[in-house]
């Protein structure tokens, strides 16, 4: 059973920051150096210094900060507790415009094993452990968990939306890319107790957070070690959260493509032999006009069959590569289940990375190996001109094919996944009092 909760949030004081696009920022996961000076450079209180400090004792200083920005009230607390209603608005690449709806709301922290709350993407220790020092220095959920949930009829996003029609949104902001943001505070009673039986059937799948989550259970575990009794009511028992329905029209989702580094050269011969013996080759010239077919061609044939594009060092075509039998899956994951051992991420981990190019699971998640892009001419680039071996492009997963593979308790390669736009963090924060109940 699902338990969301209203609460008291911690937000941007407005008459101390009068302009919130200021102070917002995204989470902390894709911010890269350059990104975060800039962000750095545009106030002094922008919550990047929070989610992703640079000083050399960053936890310290997130203490340091938070404590301070508190006391001088650039952050203040909400006198009742709320449900946050977000409206987010945002334009794609090919000029269309789409609108996701969501709430923001505490819900209670369950172990995976319940079932209740699932993850589908596997997490790494260090970025663990790093947000579980964040939350401990501050003793708060800066940023919500992304979570997703079913309702086809969409009832509650209708009902939430209805509610406050006609009322001024509690926090309207622009994006430096464009997109736009309303909230409002829902804290009517009776909207709050509808919210909760609505919720309280669903299951709960991890969009993007799955650290900060596994973080979170940690400082649960961790402080109620150090209590003689709990109640399991107290504050550090629950977590912030996004709730978007997956039915959701504005629920958009990007692919994320590889780009691997250091592994031992295959001879040309060699790799292509590998490749013919399990994927029907389609090739393309490594020119624009070549690029540019082979990316459409890859965008449309996977709506239709499983595709994964490649490049490699020094082989001048582009490649879309179509598994010519599923038993070939079937012998490799034999352990896993169909909805999972079909997804073309699952076929590249397996088969192409491990099986062909000889880099095994604990070497795919070694830092420096892989990285992970959404721009795949910024992928492709990187292995002609910069240091990549090679490149692999892919079309996103379906959310029912996510839903699928969460359900029955899998888990998907990492970096599966990337829920666009990404949840703004600075708009609302959950202060934890450990010892206060809810």
């Amino acid at each position: 059973m699902v338990q969301i909760v209203p609460f008291r949030g911690l937000r941007y004081n407005p008459k101390k920051i009068r302009d919130i696009s200021k102070v917002i920022a995204p989470p902390y996961d894709v911010i890269a150096a350059e990104e975060r000076e800039r962000l750095y450079r545009k106030s002094p209180y922008n919550i990047v210094r929070l989610i992703l400090n640079q000083e050399t004792d960053p936890y310290e200083s997130v203490a340091r900060l938070f404590e301070g920005w508190q006391a001088e009230e650039i952050l203040v607390r909400d006198e009742a507790p709320a449900l946050y209603f977000l409206k987010h608005r945002f334009r794609l690449t090919d000029g269309s415009e789409k609108e996701r709806q969501g709430f923001i709301a505490l819900t209670r922290l369950e172990d995976f094993s319940t079932g209740t709350i699932r993850p589908h993407e596997r997490t790494l220790d260090a970025p663990k452990q790093d947000r579980l020092r964040i939350m401990l220095a501050c003793h708060a959920n800066l940023s919500p968990i992304f979570a997703l949930y079913s309702q086809p009829n969409q009832s509650l996003n209708r009902t939430l939306a209805e509610s406050v029609q006609g009322i001024s949104p509690t926090i309207q902001v622009t994006q430096d890319g464009g997109g736009f943001c309303q909230l409002w505070r829902i804290s009517d009673p009776e909207m709050i107790r509808f919210a909760q039986r609505e919720m309280e059937n669903q299951c709960l799948l991890i969009a993007d957070g799955h650290h900060r989550y596994e973080a979170a259970l940690s400082y649960r575990n961790e402080l109620r070690a150090k209590k003689e009794k709990t109640s399991g009511g107290e504050s550090l028992n629950h977590v912030m959260m996004y709730f978007a329905n997956v039915k959701d029209d504005g629920l958009v989702i990007l692919p994320t493509h590889r780009l691997v580094h250091s592994f031992t050269p295959i001879p040309f011969q060699k790799l292509e032999e590998s490749l013919q013996r399990y994927f029907y080759i389609e090739p393309y010239p490594k020119t624009a006009e070549g690029q540019r077919w082979f990316l459409k061609a890859l965008q449309s044939g996977g709506k239709k069959r499983r595709l994964i594009g490649a490049s490699f060092k020094r082989d001048p075509r582009y490649l879309i590569l179509r598994l010519k039998n599923k038993r070939i899956m079937e012998r490799l994951a034999k352990d896993l289940s169909g909805p999972l051992r079909e997804l073309d991420v699952t076929t590249l981990h397996l088969l192409l990375l491990d099986h062909i190019l000889g880099i095994g699971p604990e070497d795919q998640v070694k830092e420096g190996r892989i990285s992970y892009s959404q721009d795949e001419e910024k992928v492709l680039r990187a292995v002609d001109k910069e240091n990549g071996q090679a490149a692999f492009i892919l079309n996103p997963p379906q959310p029912e094919e996510i839903l699928a593979c969460a359900l029955r308790g899998e888990k998907m390669p990492q970096k599966s996944t990337y829920f666009f736009p990404k949840l703004i963090s600075g708009l609302v924060i959950n202060k934890i009092d450990p010892d206060t109940g809810i």
